[in-house]
């Protein structure tokens, strides 16, 4: 009787190792599965990040690479930075109670001489141009008119007589009839360029 008795004990126990042994198999297999998914997790992680520290550095490739170019006359060490429109600084100029003040200031030819290049405008708006000259220390192109600048210098209050306004007309191509309109002296706000850049054109 105590041979089955026997028997089955070690039955038993051969049972409940191999059920451990199983038990520890799968167990490894899971913690093995589980390392795997976050191995893979972070290599996936870190694969974004490289892409997104590749994807800031290309930007800041293109971003350091737009410059803009300038055809320069008479000074050219001024910085274009933090250049006011010449609305700005009529309005801050009209305040401030100076005779002058020096300034950077940005903005479209829309006036030019077209027989020397002696002087210029920009738009203070729609409707009122600051005259700009440089007593001719240096020339712009005749052809410039449309072209984007930054000049630099200074703001005053002046009178044109009738004879400068006419001769001003008869510069930038006037009709006979707009010079003989023109009878009476102007006081305006004008700007004396000691420096003025234009904009080189992309293709240029």
């Amino acid at each position: 009787m105590k041979q089955p008795i026997i028997a089955s004990l070690i039955a038993f126990s051969l049972f409940s190792c191999q059920s451990a042994n199983d038990n520890d198999d799968t167990s490894q297999d899971v913690q093995e599965s589980v390392s795997t998914k976050n191995n893979n997790s972070k290599r996936s992680s870190s694969s974004t990040k490289d892409e997104f520290s590749a994807n800031n550095d290309t930007s800041q490739d293109v971003h350091e690479t737009v410059s803009t170019e300038y055809y320069n006359y008479g000074e050219s060490t001024f910085s274009t930075e933090n250049a006011f429109s010449a609305a700005e600084l009529v309005s801050n100029f009209a305040v401030s109670g100076e005779d002058s003040a020096w300034a950077t200031v940005a903005g479209p030819i829309t006036q030019v001489c077209t027989t020397k290049g002696c002087w210029m405008s920009t738009a203070i708006d729609s409707n009122n141009n600051l005259f700009v000259d440089y007593d001719y220390e240096f020339l712009l192109p005749t052809n410039s008119q449309g072209q984007n600048m930054v000049m630099y210098g200074y703001i005053y209050w002046d009178t044109t007589t009738v004879a400068q306004l006419r001769h001003y007309a008869e510069d930038r191509g006037a009709s006979q009839e707009e010079i003989d309109a023109i009878t009476e002296p102007l006081a305006e706000y004008m700007f004396k360029a000691k420096g003025v850049k234009i904009e080189r054109p992309a293709d240029a």
